[in-house]
């Protein structure tokens, strides 16, 4: 088991420091993230779902730095914002979403008009699109399963920002259909009964969690506003 810490600044400023081969503390340790979700399976992991048991976890901030530090290594990467309820993909990466999953899934739009290319070479972006009102509908269709298969062929890697678990049955409809699950905890915000009942939440679906994100941890020597993230894999 892999633990590392990263240290914590302003949300817009955490997503610049992982940017394009940077040397800073934060895109090292994200980097060291990427390689233990490389090695986590015998098997390439092409699709992966990043969670966590209640909202302001931080899901978002890894999803969207993983997908940047994947697409470092000159892999196709698709970041697919698959929270269909309050999606904030589009805000990190300043990304219009008028058009994405939604938009697809109810067959608005063809698939092409719902992927958006990004500054960053070689990652390209699916937003939530329109917020529907039958969220775990859509994402429970057959559509969607196809949407999963389709978009793992096109893409070396397919990563899904999804909503928490506890609140909603939609993480778990995708975590079924993916490879792998990433589930991330907020130090000062997740307590452990809430971790584990989500955490059993996505076992009961045959999910495989390859990895748990612990953030906003204080250090004992840290300055006052410092706080770090604590990231263990396990194989």
């Amino acid at each position: 088991m892999k633990l590392t810490k990263i240290k914590r600044t302003s949300r817009r400023k955490e997503i610049l420091l992982s940017l394009s081969r940077s040397k800073s503390i934060l895109s090292e340790q994200v980097r060291s993230i990427r390689t233990s979700i490389t090695f986590s399976s015998t098997e390439r992991l092409k699709t992966l779902l990043v969670t966590s048991a209640e909202a302001g976890a931080g899901k978002s901030f890894l999803s969207t730095n993983l997908a940047i530090s994947f697409a470092d290594q000159d892999l196709r990467v698709l970041l697919v914002d698959s929270d269909l309820r309050r999606p904030t993909t589009h805000e990190y990466l300043r990304l219009l979403n008028t058009v994405g999953l939604s938009n697809y899934l109810t067959g608005q739009e063809e698939l092409g008009n719902c992927i958006q290319h990004t500054i960053f070479e070689n990652l390209y972006v699916i937003t939530s699109g329109i917020i529907p009102p039958n969220p775990a509908e859509l994402l429970s269709s057959e559509k969607m399963k196809n949407f999963v298969n389709t978009v793992s062929d096109m893409f070396d890697i397919v990563i899904f920002d999804a909503p928490p678990v506890l609140p909603v049955v939609d993480p778990l409809i995708i975590a079924s259909l993916v490879d792998g699950v990433v589930f991330n905890i907020h130090s000062g915000r997740t307590d452990q009964q809430s971790a584990m009942k989500a955490v059993e939440k996505l076992k009961s679906v045959d999910s495989r969690i390859i990895g748990v994100v612990l953030n906003n941890k204080k250090r004992k020597d840290s300055a006052p506003y410092e706080r770090y993230y604590e990231y263990s894999y396990k194989k």
